[in-house]
């Protein structure tokens, strides 16, 4: 072989190698390394539960990712992210990364309306995907628009109250009544007799033949377990006519004194109220004060009082109070104490007879009633009346017949009581016998 084709062949060869070197520098750079492992997630799927109006977080961790890539997706297929880069034009989204594999998406200020199925994907072939369903709880909201407000009732109607409630899940509604003390505290009692609770959790509160009674606040709580729980209070007023109450029917005082005169009256609505005398209304005057004071729920005290009372102001007062449902009327009589006094205190003593009830009678023989009179004197006589208004006996002129009724045993009663209690101590020792033999 010449010279000339040796150098030839040689260049040849190097021309050859230079490309081969060439052609895998190209490959190198342009085909990826594949991993000695595919990327996969901790978990393949997650449920992640969030109270509305806080930040949920949806994780997503990936080992051994390599030069693959990182996605999110919602339930509509719409990419929220790639890689740590928001997509979407919602600032509440954002990926953060607390290590190297975490792939979190951060939804911050989460609403209901973000509820649902989001995919945290790699773009491997075939694509591997990690699903998270989110889960929003939304805390019990009364809706007002569609629930009762105060209600204004007569007596013996129905009432319906009506507690409209929203929240995730579906909230519990519970009924409470609470009653105003005498100081104005509240407090909880039980439900007006006659109530009956409507609908799946009791929306729906129903009070048949409602009463006076039954007028108070009642309350309705929605609790879902999610905090905070709702509440909404619905006031029932029961419309009564009026009732009046006297605490004495008669009052007495002496000339030139005061007194007052008071009568209780219960209604609602509250009544016109008054005190008339011979058919005029009475109002404060130098002679009389009229006084009004609440005692109870419904309930007020209407008093009189009335000065330096003189014969005129004695006789019939009469105590009113009407509203539009009717009326009610009571009479308290207010009379002279010292001239009732004097005629109690002037009434004859008529004597005090006791006839003795252990005198046998006898058929046939004349009947004889004994009568004991005890004198001021302590001086005691015995009369007998052998006949109806016929009266005998010995007595002392000097000393009056009017006094106490004295009592005087017969030998033949005590020897009968005698024999009476021997034959009962008898009864009981033979019981005692009896019962220590046995």
């Amino acid at each position: 072989m010449s010279l000339i084709q040796r150098t030839a062949m040689f260049t040849w060869c190097q021309l050859t190698a230079f490309c081969v070197t060439l052609y895998i520098s190209i490959v190198k750079t342009t085909v990826p390394v594949l991993p000695s492992h595919e990327p996969k997630f901790d978990m393949p799927m997650v449920n992640v539960t969030v109270k509305e109006r806080n930040t949920a977080v949806l994780p997503c961790s990936v080992s051994s990712l390599g030069s693959y890539q990182v996605v999110w997706t919602d339930q509509v297929s719409t990419l929220l992210t790639f890689e740590d880069r928001r997509i979407i034009d919602d600032e509440r989204l954002s990926v953060e990364r607390p290590y190297t594999r975490d792939w979190n998406l951060h939804i911050r200020d989460v609403r209901y309306s973000d509820q649902g199925i989001y995919n945290c994907q790699i773009n491997t072939s075939p694509v591997k995907i990690k699903t998270i369903n989110l889960i929003v709880q939304v805390p019990s909201k009364i809706l007002d628009h569609l629930s009762s407000t105060d209600v204004v009732v007569r007596e013996g109607e129905t009432v319906t109250l009506v507690c409209n409630v929203t929240g995730t899940p579906q909230p519990t509604v519970t009924w409470y009544r609470l009653s105003s003390s005498s100081k104005g505290s509240e407090k909880q009692s039980e439900l007006c007799p006659g109530s009956d609770k409507v609908g799946v959790n009791g929306e729906v509160l129903v009070i048949h033949n409602v009463t006076r009674f039954c007028g108070d606040s009642y309350e309705c709580v929605a609790y879902n377990n999610v905090a905070p729980p709702a509440n909404k209070l619905i006031k029932v007023y029961v419309e009564f006519a009026p009732e009046i109450y006297l605490p004495n029917k008669r009052i007495g005082q002496e000339r030139g004194k005061e007194t007052i005169l008071e009568c209780t009256v219960t209604a609602f609505p509250h009544a016109v109220s008054m005190w008339q005398k011979d058919g005029i209304k009475l109002t404060t005057s130098p002679k009389y004060r009229v006084e009004a004071y609440d005692e109870e729920k419904n309930k007020l005290t209407l008093s009189l009082r009335v000065f330096n009372i003189q014969d005129s102001d004695f006789g019939a007062y009469k105590c009113i109070a009407e509203n539009p449902l009717g009326s009610d009327e009571e009479i308290m009589y207010l009379y002279d104490y010292a001239e009732q006094y004097k005629s109690s205190s002037t009434t004859p003593i008529t004597p005090s007879t006791t006839l003795n009830p252990y005198e046998p009678h006898v058929h046939g023989q004349e009947e004889t009633h004994h009568v004991y009179v005890k004198s001021t004197a302590s001086h005691e006589h015995k009369l007998s009346m052998n006949k109806p208004g016929a009266w005998s006996g010995a007595k002392d002129p000097g000393q009056p017949r009017i006094g106490i009724v004295v009592n005087e045993k017969r030998r033949n009663t005590a020897s009968t009581y005698r024999v009476q209690r021997l034959f009962v101590g008898m009864t009981l020792i033979v019981y005692f016998i009896v019962m220590i033999l046995l």
